[in-house]
């Protein structure tokens, strides 16, 4: 995974770069199996598809887990 930041274009800040689905399953300690199947059943983390591809925002992802957490205990 990568840590480096990029400038926002519109100015607002700091933007970390997509995350692949690789990244995400190892930083939620997942397979990239377990991944696919939750973009199938809409149950997953956020993710948008850019030319064909899955990515997802680290931001989103992160936020996701806290979710979890409240939901889930």
């Amino acid at each position: 995974m990568t840590t480096t930041t990029l400038p926002n274009e519109r100015g607002i800040g700091q933007v970390e770069p997509l995350w692949c689905p690789r990244d995400v399953a190892e930083f939620l300690n997942v397979s990239q199996a377990t991944l696919s199947r939750w973009r199938r059943e809409n149950v997953g983390p956020p993710f948008v598809q850019v030319g064909g591809v899955y990515r997802y925002s680290p931001a989103t992802v992160r936020e996701w887990v806290r979710e979890q957490e409240t939901a889930h205990g």
